[in-house]
């Protein structure tokens, strides 16, 4: 080489390419965890809080309504999923397998909340065809339920406004016998179900000798019980 030239400066596009591959794959990241799933798990500021209002619609199979109530005294899972969803559609069938797993746990209850891409679900005719459908092609027997005027998911969103900033798919919460949410997950995660199946086994087992002290004592329990108190949340256009 002739010590006279000057090596080839490398060209400043690769550098560019390089710097718009990181900022692709950030934007990646955020669209598939969610807002807020830097605090997703059992920590952050959604643990401890307790739902203010829920209200669920049965949709398809072998549902009914739901209200705040029918979860006092048992460890509940509650996942809000589209069939529009690719992060939905791709964790669905963890879930569909932790159901079947905790089947036979009267003290546990899990319910997969189907979602219309349009957000709000006043009309729940067209969701309950395209979700039958979903779970028909899927060979999934679950039942499902429906947020009318997506109601309770504006109530969490209100729940957790001071760091929650819009509402993902999926979003999944678990509570405790008692109405406090233990673990909050947004956007999908390969490890997020094991997460949430370790979660349950251990409410549940803590749940075990409160429920069987309430079975022993049912006077002392009924009067040492207390309803959650709830309010329609006013849904706004």
């Amino acid at each position: 080489m002739d010590p006279t030239t000057e090596p080839t400066a490398k060209k400043p596009w690769s550098w560019v390419s390089l710097l718009v591959l990181i900022a692709l794959v950030l934007v990646y990241v955020a669209l598939v965890r969610g807002p807020g799933a830097g605090t997703s798990g059992t920590a952050g500021p959604a643990i401890g809080r307790h739902l203010t209002y829920l209200r669920l619609e049965p949709l398809t199979g072998e549902a009914t309504s739901v209200t705040l109530d029918d979860l006092s005294g048992r460890v509940t899972l509650v996942n809000y999923w589209g069939t529009w969803c690719p992060p939905c559609r791709r964790e669905f069938p963890e879930l569909v397998a932790m159901q079947e797993k905790f089947a036979g746990r009267d003290d546990f209850r899990m319910y997969l909340v189907s979602c219309g891409e349009e957000g709000t679900d006043p009309d729940l005719a067209p969701l309950r065809t395209e979700t039958e459908q979903f779970l028909a092609s899927k060979k999934f027997k679950v039942p499902s339920y429906a947020d009318q005027n997506a109601a309770t998911r504006r109530a969490l969103v209100l729940l957790l406004a001071d760091y929650l900033h819009g509402f993902a798919y999926p979003t999944t919460i678990v509570l405790d016998g008692g109405g406090a949410i233990r673990g909050f997950w947004q956007g999908y995660d390969q490890r997020a179900t094991s997460e949430m199946a370790d979660l349950i086994e251990q409410l549940l087992t803590a749940n075990q000798p409160a429920t069987e002290s309430a079975d022993s004592n049912p006077a002392a329990a009924a009067a040492g019980s207390t309803a959650a108190v709830t309010a329609p949340l006013t849904a706004t256009r």
